[in-house]
């Protein structure tokens, strides 16, 4: 019994003896991690230059399909128990099989590069919110998760909607605390000096 007035005992002397001592004034911010990816100039130009990119092998695309359209008119015109026919059809199949390969590498190969960018690009969000929040004597930023919600919500079914709700890790917050727009800046001051980071080499 008096074991087990103890411990209650202590664990309440304990936490009268923390709330007691003075404690230290801690400085802590916010920062939203996919709006400043979405807002800083780099990503706008790698999207632009990623739209041109896809339109190029768009024309590709069709280059490729139309040289297949056509292999395929020709042998169509010939009779099938015939050397020609036998041999457009051996070309029609052979540029098939390599179109399909075609598509596969390119596809493979964006899908490689936007990773290594989008990486690349979150490595340097990581440490100019560690710059930025050292100069303000900052000693904790929270990264802010708030999901966008369509003006319309019947846009979206109940399960999204209670879904992006409820991973909103911060509540409420003064605007002050949010250093996202010194982060982008400060990113987009060091891109267009040059010193951003070179985008990863296909």
């Amino acid at each position: 019994m008096t074991r087990s007035r103890t411990i209650p005992t202590a664990l309440a002397a304990a936490l009268l003896l923390a709330l007691s001592l003075p404690a230290m004034a801690q400085k802590v911010a916010t920062a939203n991690p996919a709006r400043i990816f979405n807002e800083i100039q780099e990503t706008k130009d790698l999207q632009t230059k990623f739209n041109a990119d896809l339109g190029s092998l768009n024309e590709q695309r069709k280059q490729k399909e139309l040289q297949i359209n056509d292999t395929k008119a020709a042998r169509d015109s010939l009779k099938p128990d015939t050397a020609q026919w036998a041999e457009r059809n051996k070309e029609l199949v052979r540029l098939a099989v390599e179109y399909e390969a075609w598509q596969k590498i390119v596809q493979a190969d964006l899908e490689r590069q936007q990773k290594l960018q989008m990486k690349a690009i979150f490595d340097r969000i990581t440490e100019s919110i560690g710059q930025v929040a050292s100069a303000r004597q900052i000693d904790l930023v929270i990264a802010e998760v708030r999901p966008e919600l369509p003006d319309n919500i019947d846009q979206i079914n109940t399960n999204d909607l209670r879904a992006r709700l409820i991973s909103r890790n911060v509540l409420f917050s003064v605007p002050q605390v949010d250093i996202s727009n010194d982060v982008i800046a400060a990113m987009d001051a060091r891109y267009k000096g040059g010193t951003a980071g070179a985008a990863p080499q296909r």
